[in-house]
């Protein structure tokens, strides 16, 4: 696993290897998002009691990093806000209520226990398998949705929107069989 920050990596040597699944994206396929070109780099695998998603790590063409997350069939792209903005504690929120994150307002989804299953490639910060967080899912309008990340480090708030799998036009993906 090697962890970037910025410019600079920092390798944490070798992880577990991830059980299998039925993604076809993988570590270093391509896609665009919108006019923004990106590069598969890394990935996480994250278990809740009702089943597990990915979450890719992505570089794209314009210098910024990000996150397609991959659940239930559903496909979303995120980047990291870092506005400065004093986000609400854990205890602060509850499902059906309204949030302003990122300068746009959501309605609090869901709120869920996650532990990563293993991780692969280059990530941002550490993820060994085990780590454990709060994720609180948003949904706002026109396709927007975010994500708070309450974990150990500190809470992160992700903002983006749902995108069809086709507009994604992935290339380098995993062959599955019957696929």
């Amino acid at each position: 696993m090697v962890v970037r920050h910025d410019l600079n990596v920092e390798d944490f040597g070798k992880m577990a290897t991830l059980p299998a699944d039925m993604s076809p994206i993988q570590v270093g396929a391509m896609g665009r998002f919108g006019n923004l070109g990106f590069e598969v780099v890394g990935r996480l695998k994250i278990d809740w009691s009702d089943g597990s998603w990915n979450e890719w790590y992505c570089l794209f063409n314009d210098g910024r990093d990000g996150w397609l997350a991959e659940a239930q069939g559903e496909y979303m792209i995120s980047f990291q806000i870092r506005d400065g903005k004093k986000l609400p504690g854990r205890g602060e929120l509850r499902a059906g209520n309204p949030l302003n994150a990122g300068g746009k307002l959501f309605t609090v989804k869901d709120i869920k226990e996650v532990v990563c299953l293993g991780s692969e490639g280059e990530l941002p910060m550490k993820a060994p398998a085990g780590r454990k967080s709060t994720s609180v899912d948003l949904i706002g309008d026109a396709g927007d949705f975010a994500t708070l990340d309450f974990s150990e480090e500190e809470t992160r708030l992700y903002v983006g929107k749902y995108v069809p799998f086709e507009q994604l036009k992935l290339t380098g993906l995993r062959e599955l069989d019957g696929w």
